[in-house]
C-alpha cells in the first residue's frame, strides 16, 4: 500500500501520535516526543497543521504550544494500553482528514488502513532477542511491526543497523526507509555550554568562572544527595530489564571486588572498592535481580530508580565511568549521553552500538565477562585522550535531533 507523496508546496495537515506519553519515560517516548518538537520548530512560519494526539492529558512539554494556532490538540481517554492503542485510537484516526499520520514511537493501529502513515521502527528485538521479552509482547510487536511494513508510505528508522536488518529480514526496499538518529537532548548541550573554559587565554575573568563552577558544585551536590549517590562510583543507566544484561555487569563487578579483597589478582592494575549505582526504571523481570541486591550488595551497588531529566547530565558526569553491557540495541542513548558530558564509557559491542558511539567508546564482546572485567580495570585508570575528545565532539555533532526532524520532514513532504 505505497502511495505517490505530495508535493513540498502543499500546505499539510500532520498528525502526530503522541498518546504513549507520560511523566517517566524511556528512548522511544524522548524520541516521539523530541522528534515532534523539532518538526514543529522547522515549520517556523506556521504552513502546515499539526494535529498532536495524547492520552489522558497534553505531556507538560506541549503546553507552550497552546496559543500556536497551527497546531490542534487532541486528548483521548484510555487507561488499558492494549485495548487504547489498538481500538479507541483508531476510532479517532478515522474521523482525522490528514495528509499524513506520524507514528513516532509505537506502530500504527493494525485496524488503521489510511493513505499516508509513517511509522517508526525502533529495533527488531521482537524476531532477534525474543528471550528479553514477554511472549505476549513478542507477539504483539511481530503483529505490529509487520501490519507496519505493509501500510507505511515509508519507514523510519533510528540506525543503519535496524534499517539493514528490516531489508534482510523482510527483503523490504531501503528506498522505504529513512534513517533519523537520536539526538542529544537540550538538556546535555545546555550543560556542556555551562562549562567554564579551560582555555588560559579566556576573556572571562576569575569572579565569573569562580561564579560558574560553584553553581555546578552546589547543583551536584544536592543531586548527589537527591539519589544518594556516593563520592566515586560506576554507573550504568537504562531501563533495568532483560535485554540490559544488569546481572551479567553485576556478577563482573563482584568479582572484580572479590578478587581485590583476596589479593590474590594477578592483572596489574587492581580494581579499587568503588560502588556500582544502576539508574533506571524498572521494567519487566527484575524483581527477583533486584531483591537480591538489597540482600547481599547493598553496600557495594546503589540502585536510584528513575532519574529526572535535568538531572542526567550531573548524575553522568560525576561518575568515574559508565557501563552498558546491553546485549541488544536499536540505538542506545545512555553511553552516547554519558560520552557527551566527558564520561568514560565502556559498552558492548552489540547490535547498533558501535555505529552510535564510534571510536570514542572502549568496546568488549558481548557476552565476554573476563573482556568486561579487564575493560572496568582500564578504564578506571585512564582519561580521554586528545582522539578521544575529538570522535566525541564528531558524535556530538552528528546526533541531532534538528538533523533528524529535517530528514522525517523531507521524508514525508518531498515528491
Amino acid at each position: 500500500m505505497i502511495n505517490k507523496k505530495v508535493s513540498r508546496s502543499k500546505k499539510m495537515r500532520i498528525v502526530i501520535d503522541l498518546t504513549s506519553l507520560a511523566d517517566n519515560f524511556s528512548g522511544i517516548e524522548r524520541y516521539a516526543m523530541s522528534i515532534a518538537e523539532e518538526l514543529i520548530a522547522l515549520d517556523s512560519e506556521g504552513k502546515n497543521t499539526y494535529i498532536l494526539l495524547f492520552k489522558r492529558k497534553v505531556h507538560k512539554e506541549f503546553e507552550k504550544y497552546k496559543s500556536r494556532k497551527n497546531i490542534v490538540f487532541k486528548v483521548y481517554p484510555g487507561r488499558n494500553k492494549l485495548v487504547f492503542q489498538q481500538i479507541i485510537l483508531p476510532f479517532h484516526l478515522y474521523k482525522i482528514k490528514a495528509d499524513a499520520y506520524l507514528f513516532l514511537a509505537f506502530q500504527s493501529p493494525v485496524l488503521f488502513l489510511r493513505k499516508g502513515i509513517y511509522n517508526t521502527i525502533h529495533d527488531l528485538t521482537s524476531w532477534d532477542c525474543p528471550e528479553t521479552m514477554k511472549k505476549k509482547m513478542e507477539l504483539y510487536f511481530k503483529l505490529t511491526i509487520r501490519n507496519a511494513l505493509w501500510v507505511s508510505r515509508g519507514i523510519i528508522v533510528n540506525s543503519k543497523f535496524t534499517r539493514d536488518r528490516i531489508v534482510d529480514k523482510f527483503h523490504y526496499d531501503k528506498k522505504k526507509i529513512t534513517i533519523a538518529y537520536c539526538g542529544i537532548s537540550d538538556v546535555f548541550m545546555n550543560y556542556i555550554g555551562s562549562q567554564p573554559s579551560e582555555d588560559p587565554d579566556s576573556e572571562e575573568n576569575k569572579k565569573e568562572i569562580e561564579a560558574r563552577l560553584e553553581k555546578i558544585r552546589k547543583k551536584s551536590l544536592d543531586i548527589r544527595h537527591k539519589y544518594h549517590l556516593p563520592e566515586q562510583y560506576l554507573l550504568c543507566l537504562a531501563t533495568l530489564e532483560p535485554r540490559k544484561n544488569l546481572p551479567f555487569l553485576v556478577e563482573a563487578y563482584v568479582e572484580l571486588l572479590e578478587e581485590g579483597k583476596a589479593k590474590c589478582s594477578q592483572v596489574n592494575t587492581p580494581f579499587p572498592d568503588i560502588p556500582l549505582v544502576l539508574a533506571g526504571r524498572k521494567g519487566w523481570k527484575m524483581d527477583e535481580f533486584l531483591n537480591r541486591i538489597e540482600e547481599e550488595y547493598r553496600r557495594s551497588i546503589v540502585v536510584t530508580g528513575f532519574i529526572d531529566d535535568e538531572d542526567l547530565p550531573y548524575v553522568y558526569h560525576m561518575a568515574d565511568c559508565f557501563i552498558f553491557p546491553s546485549i541488544y540495541e536499536g540505538f542506545g542513548m545512555p553511553p552516547l549521553e554519558a560520552m557527551a558530558v566527558g564520561t568514560m564509557v565502556i559498552s558492548s559491542d552489540a547490535a547498533s552500538l558501535p555505529e552510535v558511539l564510534g571510536k570514542a567508546a572502549s568496546y568488549f564482546h558481548s557476552g565476554n565477562k573476563e573482556e568486561l572485567k579487564e575493560k572496568m580495570r582500564q578504564g578506571l585508570h585512564q582519561e580521554c585522550d586528545e582522539v578521544t575528545v575529538r570522535e566525541i565532539k564528531k558524535r556530538v555533532e552528528m546526533f541531532q535531533w534538528g538533523k533528524s526532524a529535517k530528514k522525517i520532514e523531507e521524508q514525508i513532504t518531498c515528491p
